[in-house]
């Protein structure tokens, strides 16, 4: 059946009449009109935004840090994986790396589970190393919580001038540091606070403190049975003369109150600048005599009756003048001193 559906099939000619050259140009043609069709679709809309000429090159692409020589070493376990992760030359003084975190197996071992397909670039693996040694440094023993905030991370990891101050131009940024956590977080290497993370009196986040899991201290090398009796004593002697008769507290539960102070904390700092602020704004349309009589009225509403009563009315001046300095709202040099 199938030889006779070819035969049939090859004494049919009717293919010969086909003009292959007309059917080439239609061709052609469609095809042409298809991607002028698709060009004018796809057609880029003309914009005023163009490429800035700043370089997009990492500022501080070797950041470093160790403790400065008037911090009190750290004891224990603490002290143990600082030591770790750093050593000090005996003949000159400099504190270099010892261990680098970012090469250790681990990051291999979990680099699929956490959706990653290759390793950090070399600025990232620079920034971790510097991290760690700072995080280490840092960390409370009772709770295993940093106590520096993300932009305090990025400004003690900053290369700074002679006076202390961070030079901006060599400057680690948070958005560095924020990328670098969360990335940390998808190892399992940091725990995220728990609990409320928005200000809504100020319209801003709080303070954000990571805490280090027991995988980090895993990856640094300490004795976990030490440094878990060191945070159950130093968690004791904190609770001391706070808990009643039989009651017990977790470290969970410690984390929490440690959290709740320092969110107390950030928000009686910053609503107290804004005061300070508002009443700056208030005085600075005045002259300065102004301020002066409004400052002392101030002052005199809300100084307690016991302590105005003993102050002198020079005492009294020089306190005006301190507040409208605190302000920045007075003049550049104090009023002379009184004569006697």
């Amino acid at each position: 059946m199938d030889k006779q559906k070819f035969s049939n099939f090859s004494k049919d000619h009717s293919w010969e009449d086909i003009d292959f050259e007309a059917l080439e140009r239609a061709s052609i043609e469609y095809f042409q009109e298809q991607t002028s069709f698709d060009t004018s679709k796809t057609e880029k809309k003309r914009t005023l935004r163009k490429r800035g000429e700043h370089s997009t090159e990492c500022k501080c692409p070797n950041p470093f840090f160790s403790r400065p020589e008037h911090y009190k070493p750290l004891a224990g376990e603490l002290g143990h994986a600082y030591r770790r992760l750093t050593q000090k030359d005996k003949k000159t003084g400099k504190v270099s790396l010892r261990i680098r975190i970012s090469r250790h197996p681990y990051f291999v071992w979990a680099r699929k589970a956490v959706g990653r397909q290759r390793d950090f670039r070399p600025v990232r693996e620079q920034l971790l190393d510097a991290l760690f040694v700072l995080l280490v440094s840092c960390v409370d023993r009772a709770t295993h919580i940093v106590t520096m905030n993300e932009s305090r991370l990025a400004a003690e990891l900053s290369p700074k001038d002679d006076n202390g101050n961070v030079i901006p131009a060599t400057a680690v940024t948070v958005t560095r540091i924020c990328r670098l956590l969360q990335e940390l977080n998808k190892f399992g290497l940091i725990a995220l606070p728990e609990g409320v993370q928005w200000d809504a009196y100020n319209k801003q986040f709080f303070p954000k403190h990571v805490i280090l899991t027991e995988q980090a201290w895993k990856l640094i090398g300490v004795n976990l049975d030490k440094l878990y009796a060191e945070q159950e004593e130093r968690l004791q002697a904190e609770i001391d003369g706070v808990l009643q008769p039989g009651e017990d507290v977790s470290v969970k539960t410690a984390r929490k109150r440690w959290y709740d102070r320092m969110r107390h904390a950030t928000l009686v700092r910053r609503r107290g600048e804004a005061i300070k602020q508002k009443r700056a704004n208030k005085l600075g349309k005045l002259e300065l005599n102004d301020r002066v009589y409004e400052m002392s009225n101030f002052l005199q509403r809300t100084l307690p009756y016991d302590e105005l009563y003993h102050m002198t009315p020079e005492h009294f001046e020089k306190l005006v003048w301190q507040r409208l300095h605190q302000l920045d709202i007075a003049m550049a040099h104090e009023p002379p001193e009184p004569y006697h």
